[in-house]
């Protein structure tokens, strides 16, 4: 059986860095926008071929509600463990789709 939740250093271990800066991302989507193709987040990842799970943003596990840090849910001895997330059950990472891009 699966635990819940996942210590910190798990986490960290398996986050899905994504290639380009801010700056770089947005040009792509302004671009992508301007000649009426599918231009946010999920779009560019899958055009970079990045797995990203966008519910974690690639963490494996859950945000606090405010955005900063993460959910705890308990612990596991001395370490503390938090919340996995459920689309991509921790990895940060979802199954390329079926269908190609349009």
């Amino acid at each position: 059986m699966q635990k819940r939740g996942l210590p910190f250093l798990e986490a960290q271990a398996k986050r899905i860095p994504i290639p380009g800066s801010i700056p770089e991302i947005k040009a792509w989507r302004t671009r992508e926008a301007e000649a009426g193709r599918p231009s946010g987040l999920e779009d560019y990842c899958r055009a970079h071929g990045i797995s990203l799970c966008l519910d974690c943003m690639g963490e494996g596990v859950i945000r606090n509600e405010n955005g900063i840090g993460f959910k705890p849910v308990g612990w596991d001895g001395e370490t503390q463990l938090f919340e996995r997330c459920e689309v991509c059950g921790g990895t940060g990472r979802i199954p390329p789709q079926e269908k190609p891009l349009p």
